[in-house]
């Protein structure tokens, strides 16, 4: 009997999970819509840079350098995201807000070079279609009394 018990008291511990909803978001099918606050991809708005070079003073990776933009004067920030933290320190000091967080978190690449974003990459920030053109649905969470589950906020 002993073993018998040893057998299955395993599946005893797990079967109460089997029938629950999954906790895994279906990625890149559906998406979390983000907190307001979030930090992702940043987002360049040209009009608004004086090129004091803050941004690349303060970031504690040393992220930032200040380049010459086709079309504009002065120099702007350009973002290796190879080495970015997203750490807020660039968004947060500019004195003119000229740097801002979007919800985009989508860096992959094969190639590295294609980390550093020119000033020109960051002031267009592409559609989430564009970045994943698969997602059908995003959806937030939300706390139930015994479990967090998700709900459909919008279909694309």
């Amino acid at each position: 009997m002993s073993l018998l018990k040893k057998l299955f008291k395993p599946f005893l511990i797990v079967a109460p999970y089997v029938l629950r909803n999954s906790q895994t978001v279906a990625y890149p099918d559906e998406r979390l819509v983000f907190a307001e606050r979030f930090r992702g991809r940043h987002k360049l708005h040209f009009d608004r840079c004086i090129g004091c070079g803050t941004c690349a003073r303060v970031c504690p990776d040393n992220s930032i350098v200040l380049v010459e933009a086709e079309g504009h004067e002065g120099k702007y920030p350009q973002i290796d995201y190879g080495t970015c933290s997203l750490c807020g320190y660039c968004v947060e000091f500019c004195p003119k807000a000229a740097l801002e967080f979007t919800d985009l978190v989508e860096f992959s690449t094969r190639d590295a070079s294609e980390l550093v974003y020119s000033p020109e990459r960051l002031a267009e920030v592409p559609s989430i279609k564009e970045v994943v053109p698969r997602l059908k649905r995003r959806i937030e969470p939300y706390l139930t009394k015994t479990e967090m589950k998700y709900r459909k906020v919008e279909d694309l």
